[in-house]
């Protein structure tokens, strides 16, 4: 069977650092190298051909402002990947919309199927449930609309791929005739080599922290997340000098969270920017517990890929949470790390302080968690479930 052509469109690609940039790139570089015709649609002022990708860059600017500034530029970027998409897709293309902008698919599905192409919805997030689940159910009626757009999108489409169980039972319920695959968002292919001792020695070192029990959150300090519980597990233990917390990373939460620490007086917290891409396994493996948090009313509607990259530097995860849900379910079942609910501090600093105590016990939640990460977060794992689900879809259909 000749490969179709794929067609990704996703608002960051390539050398954007955003997380779905990240793993767009990934996924797109792997799949070219194994002989699938790729392009991308994107953001960005230069188009041309990387590691095999054909990138079509539409002009507009993919940085971000403000919530006007957001709409805009959002709006601004439908608009030129629409008439990007609307001169490259044709018949028997594979067209894979993602969720950058929000409800992307909304406007791009019926223009690509139109032009005689087949669709695959990519949703990192659900929106506009997000919306609402931010912002209250005041919003849920004036967005009503736009959920009609998307579960429309979501059904006329031939595929749909999302990240876990619970996200993929929301598209199922709007969708019951199409089959949603379910493939976790991998960690950065530069986690698949452990980082050597002395590089996570020098990391450890320049952060003047060489001596301490690192307990560090890496990644986007967004909305979505919990970060309340850490900060009263960090007073409660700060008169224990042999245990520091770290902070990775920027995002909507990053200015109010360290105002939020300097008014506490929490001198064990630090703040660091994001780390690059190429040193990003030395800094996740200098630490020694990772944390990822969610809270709890997103907790269908995303899911932390920040799991996967910690698991892969072989870091015990404390998991700020649903107790009920799948990433407690699965640091249970792996035995690599523990679920604490929102707001129960007095746990996280409990758990923190035992772990800190034991070092035998943590080693073995480190190889255990980077055990997991081969189990179920490595690119290849992704890939191969990619192409499975995209020859599925570029497949003849028989009347």
């Amino acid at each position: 069977m000749t490969r179709p052509r794929l067609i990704f469109v996703n608002r960051v690609y390539w050398p954007a650092t955003a997380a779905t940039a990240q793993l767009l790139t990934d996924l797109a570089e792997s799949l070219a190298a194994r002989g699938w015709p790729v392009h991308i649609i994107c953001a960005g002022q230069e188009s041309g051909a990387h590691q095999g990708v054909m990138i079509h860059r539409t002009g507009a600017d993919h940085q971000l402002g403000g919530l006007c500034s957001r709409v805009r530029r959002y709006s601004d970027f439908n608009r030129r990947a629409k008439q990007q998409l609307a001169t490259l897709a044709g018949p028997n293309d594979i067209v894979v919309l993602m969720t950058d902008p929000p409800l992307l698919g909304a406007h791009l599905t019926g223009l690509a199927l139109r032009r005689g192409a087949r669709v695959i919805h990519w949703t990192q997030d659900i929106y506009p449930e997000i919306v609402t689940a931010h912002l209250g159910q005041l919003t849920a009626w004036p967005l009503w609309p736009w959920r009609l757009k998307r579960n429309a999108a979501w059904r006329a489409a031939q595929g749909s791929v999302t990240l876990s169980a619970s996200m993929a039972a929301i598209v199922a319920e709007a969708t019951p005739t199409i089959t949603t695959a379910i493939i976790p968002n991998w960690a950065p292919r530069e986690l698949q080599v452990p980082a050597p001792a002395e590089a996570i020695a020098a990391c450890r070192a320049k952060w003047g922290l060489a001596d301490k029990c690192i307990v560090a959150y890496s990644g986007n300090l967004g909305r979505v997340h919990d970060f309340m519980t850490i900060l009263a597990a960090a007073a409660r233990l700060k008169n224990q000098p042999e245990i520091a917390f770290l902070f990775i990373g920027t995002g909507a939460r990053f200015d109010g969270l360290r105002s939020a620490a300097t008014a506490r007086q929490l001198k064990n917290i630090s703040f660091l920017p994001p780390v690059s891409r190429e040193n990003l396994a030395i800094a996740l493996a200098a630490t020694d517990i990772q944390l990822v948090t969610l809270n709890p009313a997103f907790a269908h509607l995303v899911y932390p890929s920040k799991l996967a990259g910690a698991l892969a530097a072989g870091r015990p995860v404390l998991f700020v949470g649903p107790s009920q849900g799948e990433i407690a379910q699965l640091l249970t079942t792996e035995d690599c790390g523990r679920a604490v609910p929102p707001g129960d501090d007095e746990a996280l600093a409990a758990i923190i302080t035992e772990w800190q105590l034991d070092l035998p016990r943590r080693r073995q939640l480190e190889r255990k968690a980077r055990a997991a990460y081969t189990k179920y977060f490595t690119l290849t794992h992704a890939v191969e479930r990619w192409i499975e689900i995209l020859q599925k879809v570029a497949a003849p259909v028989n009347n």
